[in-house]
């Protein structure tokens, strides 16, 4: 078993008078693939920002390569090597490709290593390199989302946060991202993910939790979620269990 690289213990959050995640607790081992699964409202977005620091919870703690995480800055949070890749990517629209991988490589720890982790982007998607003077903002949905990861992995990250990374693609792009994902695992990069591709994502995931408005009711390895009835009738649809 991977040592345990993120922890997760009985936090609350709220929005203002609103309570939006309540007593969540999980685990992510090092080297796996963990999915966060749920309807939408369900909480996972707020649980990725509470982790990154950009929420703070009002119970509970958050551990990350055994130290506490929850008191620290976001800033402080992207050095100790958790990076976060939010729903809608977050380009610079109007600089390069190179120039938006050059800022995911703003930490000294990465600026050291900046030619290697550059590499690594660009041998996972060579058309990155292909259009590195090309501006973010005319790139492709499926383009975007890997100039997004590619930016991240510039980072050097110990963890690797993912929201929503196929939202907008056409499903032959789902399917390439998926592999990518897939390829990143095999590279030893630690994944928490998000996705609405619920089939897909059990299938690629070591472990998953099931939040349910603002609760974790259920947790198990990805693929005993993707055989269990009950989370295939509410997530992923009768029509696909058919099939």
């Amino acid at each position: 078993m991977a040592n345990q690289l993120l922890e997760v213990k009985n936090i609350d959050v709220w929005y203002g008078d609103v309570q939006v995640l309540r007593e969540v607790s999980l685990q992510v081992e090092e080297g796996t693939i963990v999915a966060l699964v749920g309807a939408n409202g369900a909480g996972k977005t707020t649980l990725l920002k509470t982790i990154s620091g950009l929420l703070q919870p009002r119970k509970g703690e958050i551990l990350f390569t055994g130290k506490p995480l929850h008191n620290l800055k976001p800033q402080d949070i992207v050095d100790r090597g958790i990076i976060h890749v939010p729903e809608g990517r977050r380009l610079f629209a109007s600089l390069t490709v190179l120039e938006n991988l050059k800022l995911g490589a703003y930490i000294k720890r990465a600026r050291t290593n900046f030619d290697q982790s550059l590499k690594r982007a660009y041998d996972l998607f060579p058309v990155l390199e292909e259009r590195k003077n090309q501006k973010a903002g005319t790139l492709s949905g499926g383009e975007q989302q890997m100039l997004a990861i590619g930016r991240a992995i510039m980072a050097q990250p110990k963890l690797i946060m993912l929201d929503e990374p196929s939202l907008g693609l056409s499903p032959i792009l789902v399917k390439t991202i998926f592999e990518f994902i897939r390829t990143l695992n095999e590279q030893k990069a630690t994944i928490l993910l998000i996705e609405q591709n619920i089939n897909q994502t059990l299938k690629i995931a070591h472990q998953a939790f099931v939040l349910k408005i603002g609760k974790i009711v259920m947790s198990g390895r990805g693929d005993e979620l993707l055989a269990n009835e009950e989370i295939r009738k509410a997530y992923i649809g009768e029509r696909v269990r058919k099939q």
